[in-house]
């Protein structure tokens, strides 16, 4: 089997170690490409929530697990993997859900049109309009800021 670009063999071969005896067994590289593909979306959702505590945004989360999300202000942007059915599942706000599917030959995420996704891209995109419904919102500026420690305080050097 040829090296898919973009996928390095440690993917492929934890991929094909892992998947092994899974009912609906995807190949290796798709398995691992779609993993990846969620792997953007997670880090993106990480980076921000971990910026939003570092900065005491009043933001809410989880990146653990297939069900990844990020609550700040009223939005919710979030992102669940189905591995059997080989789809992520994306809800931002008040967006209704939708559905990319893996489409094996052409080796992407592809939405409900059949244009390939970028789910990275979606997720920051996503997390762009949280920050800027939020920035927005009158209840923002009644937040109370957090009681600062001198030694608690997580953005000095």
């Amino acid at each position: 089997m040829l090296p898919t670009p973009g996928i390095d063999e440690w993917h492929e071969k934890i991929a094909r170690d892992l998947a092994q005896g899974n009912p609906r067994e995807m190949v290796a590289e798709d398995a691992a490409a779609l993993e990846i593909e969620f792997g953007h979306a997670r880090s993106a959702l990480t980076y921000a929530l971990e910026l939003a505590r570092a900065h005491r945004v009043p933001a809410a989360g989880n990146v653990m697990g297939d069900d990844v999300w990020m609550k700040l202000g009223d939005g919710r942007a979030r992102f669940l993997l189905n591995r059997r059915e080989a789809y992520v599942a994306i809800a931002i706000s008040s967006q209704d859900e939708s559905r990319a599917r893996w489409n094996a030959d052409e080796r992407a995420l592809v939405d409900a049109q059949g244009n390939r996704l970028d789910l990275g891209a979606t997720a920051r995109d996503a997390i762009d309009r949280l920050v800027a419904e939020w920035r927005k919102s009158p209840a923002r500026s009644r937040v109370p800021a957090a009681a600062v420690k001198e030694d608690d305080e997580p953005t000095k050097g």
